[in-house]
């Protein structure tokens, strides 16, 4: 039996867990539709105005990065990346498990080492400043920071999980 401040805790970490993912997904939309209407206005003003605003293209581009890095970190935790899975239906439960483990590792592996690079680029880029609209490209990088390592830690749980299935033989 699980002792009640462990079960307390861990039901303060999923709550936490929900709320920050809740909070990222809004984020993907809201900027989705930012982007959106950002690049509307830049093709209206183009060919209605015969006007081209120099500041749309940064902040599309920049929308554009922080969308892709925070829904990598979603879709890790959901395991919902896109995958071939032409050998693996071929396996039995156990051997998929095991596979699918070891992918997870590897995902594990990889994004510490985008982690470590990350914080360095923001560390060093920091003062570095956009063209157009003159903000600190770290702001950016320490958006992919974050994404990146809400994704390492993601993946050490799916890891974490995928590991135990293998273990105790449980298959989905």
């Amino acid at each position: 039996m699980i002792p009640s401040n462990r079960t307390d805790a861990l039901g303060a970490l999923a709550r936490t867990e929900g709320i920050i993912m809740q909070a990222m997904k809004w984020a993907i939309v809201i900027g989705m539709a930012a982007m959106v209407v950002v690049v509307f206005l830049q093709i209206a003003s183009r060919y209605l105005l015969s006007i081209s605003l120099g500041w749309s293209e940064e902040v599309a581009r920049l929308l554009f990065i922080s969308i892709v890095f925070l829904g990598a970190a979603v879709l890790a935790r959901q395991q919902a990346h896109l995958t071939v899975t032409v050998i693996l239906d071929q396996c039995g439960w156990r051997l998929r498990a095991a596979l699918t483990a070891l992918a997870s590792l590897v995902g594990l592996v990889c994004s510490t080492y985008l982690v470590r690079g990350g914080w360095t680029t923001m560390l060093r880029e920091w003062d570095q400043r956009t063209p157009a609209l003159q903000i600190p490209m770290g702001i950016i990088f320490f958006i992919i920071l974050f994404a990146v390592t809400l994704m390492t830690l993601w993946l050490f749980v799916v890891t974490v999980i995928n590991i135990r299935d293998v273990i105790k033989g449980e298959h989905a």
